[in-house]
């Protein structure tokens, strides 16, 4: 990492290069690649290249042209990534979109349209969901609220239930946006696999693991289990398959 700081008031930009600690406040761009000790940023900022940071901390609209990599990253507002993200511990909350995730902490509060796959430890989600390929982490929780889908959720334990209640203020703004109006809706899903698993409001082709229920709202083309199963009142499950 570098030892220059630089801060942006109003509006600016820096040329891509080593930094210790980068901030704007305003309008800000980053020509080229960027590596720095600490990026914060509160308004616009756009990085026309990828950024390597320790410590990422965005709020307002944020965009990068390429990929992102930081140890602890928290963004709120409009995130968005050219590239895939990596990082250790990442906390949105808003609308973000990137190519890929990767690390060990997701938490995630309004609408995550990821075009590739998720691969984390941990991934905690309220509100909604796009995800082109796999969801994986050893823990899965999810509480819906709007239409979401993936082609693959696989981990250890896997939670997905109606959220609550619905979110308030900037997050029910940022999922009204996402979907044209809030409602709780649903998860579609080809294969869910795990160790334990619980669902609500489920579509799915296969569901497969060891211990399954199946809430309300679920519709399922096939259950295969090796513990138990249990089906909710109103629930469907066309075919029932124990290993």
């Amino acid at each position: 990492m570098g030892d220059r700081n630089v801060t942006i008031s109003g509006a600016g930009r820096i040329e891509g290069g080593n930094y210790g600690t980068v901030k704007i406040a305003g309008s800000g761009k980053v020509v080229g690649d960027l590596v720095a000790e600490e990026f914060k940023a509160a308004g616009s900022a756009k990085v026309e290249g990828s950024l390597k940071a320790r410590r990422f901390e965005v709020a307002g609209s944020f965009k990068c042209e390429g990929n992102l990599e930081a140890e602890e990253a928290e963004a709120a507002g409009s995130f968005r990534v050219g590239g895939k993200v990596q990082a250790k511990e990442l906390k949105l909350a808003g609308s973000a979109q990137a190519k890929g995730i990767t690390g060990g902490y997701l938490r995630a509060g309004g609408a995550l349209s990821v075009a590739e796959d998720v691969e984390v430890e941990t991934f905690r989600l309220n509100g909604a969901f796009d995800i082109g390929g796999l969801l994986s982490a050893d823990r899965v929780e999810v509480e819906l609220y709007g239409n979401s889908r993936a082609r693959e959720i696989g981990g250890e334990k896997i939670v997905v239930h109606l959220s609550p209640k619905g979110p308030s203020g900037f997050l029910a703004q940022a999922l009204s946006f996402w979907l044209g109006r809030t409602h709780k809706g649903w998860l579609e899903v080809d294969t869910v696999e795990g160790d334990e698993i619980e669902l609500e409001a489920t579509t799915a082709k296969l569901v497969r693991g060891g211990k399954i229920k199946i809430g309300p709202g679920c519709h399922i083309e096939r259950v295969e289990y090796t513990e138990s199963l249990e089906v909710a009142q109103g629930a469907v499950v066309k075919e029932e398959v124990r290993g």
